[in-house]
């Protein structure tokens, strides 16, 4: 009877260990859970799109609760804490890592409860180096920042900034297509990146995944990036607009609806779950009956779904033939089309009047007449919020297609447009001493080729990023006279008054902050606070003026500026310069990110 247990319990034995031997051979190459970790493995970059994040995958974990911290590099570094959600896990399978530094071996911790009982564990994971693509005329991997101020509590933030540039290499559209019409043949390889404030960068987007130069849905400059309800991240670019989670997994891609064409410049998603997008129409019949490609001068409001809701035809709605402001235009800086041969000069009555059509500043439809950067929606009357480049104005319209109000220079308006124009107003309501493109004896100011302008609700305010080129409807007569500045306005909709409340920029900043093209200005409500980046500061050589441009460390780089400033001061409580890493690389628009509110 002995014998015949221990026989059995060797053959069992021999057994087991042929079957462990087997299993072993079939786990071949799967990855295995590392020594000292107690929950899954870890994937790097899990979608292939954000090369500074990883996954720790649960291994069949029930964990709730969850804190993640990225540790600073060194003592000068800055940590990054977040919550990721329950849900989040399910959704992303696992523990999202956001933040880690490129080209360094990371150090972060997890922290959850597990069947009633709080656990953390500590990983070491290396992340790559930064790759946003090689131009030919570039000295830098990155745009490079430089810290000059950040106050204690503010230490925390993280700032989204992209630029826009194309390369060589990818950017196949605006090689071989160079007289296209419209914004198709502006294709450029994107540049997503998230800074802390140590100046370090934290975050990039793939822009070899996410873009593709050789297909018509997929290329085009990534542009207008803003945070959805969800905690997503959603852009327009080109024929199309995307919206991604912060750890690259993709969330939805769509092309444009059929009749329109050239996303750019805004996808903004609304209160009621749509977005809208700044596009063009193709194939538009005007009064004429020319046939024309528009530019910049719709508005599309579609479903998450990427149904058409509702369109807006700013051709039908404005008017396309206004010249005030396009005739004071410096016409080597047209937004997209950067001209250093043409810096300093302006476009004559002629120039706009019979210029080709397609994407060149110009009067009526199928040229660049309005050039809308940025759209909001004010769900209080169902009404849209518009700045546009070339009016040098800021416009709210109706679901009607109705202008309620214009806030501009009132030069050039015409008929019911003319009775649109706000009158500024003091602090006590008092009519101001104005013409029809300055106020005096004031610090009043019209926007001048603004590039956005955004609703405060907290405030009952509203912000507008003022570039300043056409200041007054005309050129200065030094080119360092020149500044742009953050303001915000108090509209009273009742009486058809605009009166000033806050600004920086034009005595802070003067001609170091002078951006033409690109900016925002945005209230950040977490902190009380305005966030503005002057995108293209120094795009034609600061204090040099014009002229003497070449790829250098000194008039080649486009330096962007960021600050931040407490509620109605004017002393910031954040200042980070960003100097770009190619010529003439402007930036385009920055955001303040907030990962634990998107990682719920």
């Amino acid at each position: 009877m002995f014998k015949k247990t221990v026989l059995a319990t060797v053959v069992a034995g021999l057994a087991m260990a042929s079957i462990n031997a087997h299993s072993a051979g079939l786990y071949g190459m799967k990855p295995k859970v590392g020594p000292n970790a107690p929950l899954g493995y870890i994937v790097h970059d899990p979608y292939g799109n954000a090369p500074l994040t990883a996954l720790v995958t649960l291994n069949n974990h029930k964990i709730s609760d969850v804190t993640v911290t990225v540790h600073a590099d060194d003592k000068d570094g800055v940590p990054i804490t977040y919550d990721v959600g329950d849900m989040r896990l399910y959704s992303e399978g696992g523990v999202p890592i956001f933040g880690l530094y490129p080209d360094f071996n990371n150090t972060f911790t997890v922290s959850y409860s597990e069947g009633g009982e709080k656990k953390s564990a500590e990983y070491r994971f290396y992340a790559p180096d930064v790759d946003v693509g090689i131009n030919q005329n570039q000295w830098a991997k990155a745009p490079t920042a430089e810290v000059h101020h950040v106050d204690p509590e503010f230490k925390d933030r993280l700032y989204f900034v992209n630029f826009t540039t194309a390369t060589t290499k990818e950017a196949k559209l605006t090689h071989n297509n160079v007289t296209a019409q419209g914004a198709f043949n502006w294709d450029g390889t994107p540049a997503f990146l998230i800074y802390d404030t140590a100046g370090d960068i934290r975050w990039f987007m793939n822009p070899h995944t996410t873009h593709d130069p050789s297909h018509f849905e997929k290329a085009g400059y990534a542009m207008g990036m803003n945070v959805t309800a969800e905690g997503n991240m959603a852009w327009v670019q080109g024929q199309g607009w995307k919206e991604m989670t912060l750890m690259g997994r993709m969330i939805s891609e769509h092309s444009l609806p059929g009749d329109f064409i050239d996303a750019s410049h805004e996808g903004m998603p609304i209160e009621n779950g749509n977005y809208l997008l700044r596009v063009a129409k193709k194939d538009y019949k005007r009064r004429d009956g020319k046939i024309v490609n528009t530019i910049r001068d719709h508005i599309i409001e579609v479903d998450a779904r990427g149904e058409l809701v509702d369109f807006w035809d700013l051709n039908e709605i404005l008017d396309p033939m206004r010249d005030a402001a396009l005739l004071s235009l410096d016409a080597g800086a047209v937004c997209l089309n950067i001209d250093v041969d043409k810096a300093g000069h302006q476009a004559t009555a002629e120039d706009i009047h019979e210029a080709p059509y397609g994407d060149i500043h110009g009067v009526e439809t199928g040229r660049n007449w309005v050039h809308v950067n940025s759209v909001d929606y004010d769900p209080e009357d169902d009404s849209i919020i518009l700045s546009s480049r070339h009016q040098s104005a800021v416009f709210k319209i109706t679901r009607d297609k109705k202008v309620k109000w214009i806030l501009g220079a009132p030069r050039g308006w015409k008929g019911e447009l003319a009775d649109k124009v706000l009158t500024p107003v003091d602090k006590r309501g008092k009519k101001l001493n104005c013409d029809d493109a300055r106020c005096y004896d004031t610090d009043f100011d019209y926007s001048w080729t603004s590039h956005t302008a955004y609703k405060v609700d907290e405030k009952g305010t509203l912000t507008v990023f003022d570039n300043g080129d056409g200041r007054y409807l005309e050129q200065p007569t030094f080119p360092t006279d020149k500044y742009s500045r953050a303001v915000e306005y108090k509209i009273d909709e009742d009486k058809m008054t605009v009166q000033q409340v806050w600004e920086y920029g034009k005595d802070e900043l003067g001609y170091e902050g002078y951006s033409p093209v690109t900016s925002i200005v945005k209230y950040q409500a977490d902190k009380d606070s305005v966030m503005t980046h002057f995108a293209s500061a120094g795009l034609f050589g600061v204090g040099g003026g014009y002229g003497n441009l070449k790829m250098d460390e000194t008039t080649g780089k486009v330096k962007s500026i960021i600050t931040e400033h407490r509620y109605g001061e004017t002393k910031p409580a954040v200042r980070i310069d960003i100097d770009s890493h190619r010529l003439f690389a402007t930036g385009y628009r920055a955001q303040v990110i907030r990962p634990s509110e998107m990682m719920q």
